[in-house]
């Protein structure tokens, strides 16, 4: 085979790659909304102060909605994320949940949840 076409297949071959490394966590996320298309059970988290519900389990993902404190939610699973400080504590812990009228789905750190340290999900609930 002509050296130009290797060339050109590896450069192709170095685009897809590198391709791919940029959009790792979109598709680690769409991984994670492949495996909650899986029903499961449902669990109600409370939120211990007003926060975000984030696309991912980050602050770097898009916001879906907020939550607001002392109101219940329906959640169905948590998983490992970034770890967050807040409300006196930090958590790598992210709850996802099923969102209402006025929230959409997706993920909130369990240091903004009411409860133990899955917000009374139990540690076999994964996404």
């Amino acid at each position: 085979m002509p050296t130009s076409r290797l060339t050109a297949r590896a450069a192709v071959a170095g685009a897809v790659l590198a391709l791919g490394l940029l959009m790792a966590p979109a598709a680690s996320a769409a991984r994670a909304e492949q495996t909650r298309t899986v029903p499961s059970d449902t669990y109600t988290v409370t939120a211990r102060t007003d926060t975000y519900v984030y696309a991912g389990p980050s602050t770097s993902y898009p916001r879906r909605g907020l939550l607001r404190a002392g109101h219940a939610y329906p959640a169905d699973c948590l998983l490992m994320g970034d770890v967050v400080a807040g409300d006196g504590g930090t958590s790598g812990v992210w709850i996802h949940v099923l969102g209402d009228k006025d929230t959409g789905a997706g993920f909130v750190d369990v240091v903004f949840l009411q409860g133990d340290d899955h917000a009374g999900l139990p540690a076999s609930a994964r996404c």
